[in-house]
């Protein structure tokens, strides 16, 4: 595992998120970087090469995922992407941005989770992005349940695997 190898990626959090109703099972899936002994830039080289797995899976899937959000999601679901956002110092966190409008390859949303790391950004501010910013993806059932979600999934395990090790 790359966190074995490299113990300093521990510096990246998998903290919880205060999401909407019904979006509680998204917690746990947002990493950020603090500072500590690497710098910002490197945490995010280093998290890159943890989710590209997970990441690749995401992308390889969007296009379809995109379909059903096009078509029309069910009653009660909600569609996110995972983009990221980026503090003039470099600190990053990856968010939940509820899906408003795609056209093309432009989307825009709204943060949907509460920031822990970065301050240039608030929860509920609308983001617009191209889908070349887009980490991941997730639809939140009615009932809770979700799909997609590769890279919060994998982090989700990472995190229990890494607890192990205490």
């Amino acid at each position: 595992m790359l966190l074995r190898h490299c113990p300093h990626l521990l510096l990246l959090l998998c903290a919880g998120l205060a999401l909407p109703a019904g979006a509680q099972q998204l917690a746990a899936d947002k990493p950020t970087a603090e500072t500590g002994s690497v710098s910002p830039q490197q945490s995010m080289v280093l998290f890159d090469q943890l989710i590209a797995k997970p990441m690749k899976e995401a992308l390889r899937t969007l296009p379809q995922a995109r379909k059903r959000y096009q078509a029309g999601l069910k009653p009660g679901e909600t569609f996110y992407l995972t983009t990221r956002v980026i503090d003039a110092d470099g600190t990053f966190e990856q968010v939940f941005v509820q899906v408003l409008q795609w056209e093309d390859a432009y989307v825009q949303g709204t943060i949907a989770n509460t920031l822990q790391t970065v301050r240039s950004y608030t929860t509920g501010q609308t983001l617009e992005f191209t889908t070349s910013a887009v980490y991941d993806w997730t639809i939140v059932r009615a009932d809770g349940s979700e799909e997609g979600n590769y890279v919060g999934k994998f982090l989700d395990i990472q995190s229990r695997l890494d607890r192990l090790g205490e």
